[in-house]
């Protein structure tokens, strides 16, 4: 009789335990898949700014092309971006390069 009160007590209590763990993974799932996609937005949006800005100027530094790659890298291989900034990219791996040392300020 003990035995199938134990059973009862703990068969519920396992069953509430992992529906509380599952709508804990739900939940950091969804507010992480929130952030990744609010990170994937923002790179996306200052890609293309930037992207514009260099071929309205006509040339790029190195500095600038080397951050441009890297945040298109981000972008598209680790937070799974589409295409769409692949054709910008290019088109601003083909402009002249204006060789510029690191100014005051920028990191390197």
């Amino acid at each position: 009789m003990v035995t199938i009160i134990v059973a009862i007590i703990s068969s519920g209590a396992l069953s509430a335990l992992i529906s509380g763990l599952f709508s804990l993974y739900q939940n950091r799932k969804k507010k992480t898949d929130g952030v990744t996609a609010g990170v994937q937005q923002l790179l996306y949006d200052r890609i293309k700014y930037l992207c514009k800005a260099h071929l309205e100027r006509g040339k790029i530094a190195t500095n600038d092309l080397d951050d441009l790659e890297r945040m298109h890298e981000i972008y598209h291989d680790d937070l799974d971006g589409n295409g769409f900034l692949d054709d910008l990219v290019n088109a601003v791996r083909k402009l002249p390069i204006d060789p510029v040392l690191p100014g005051k300020g920028e990191k390197r």
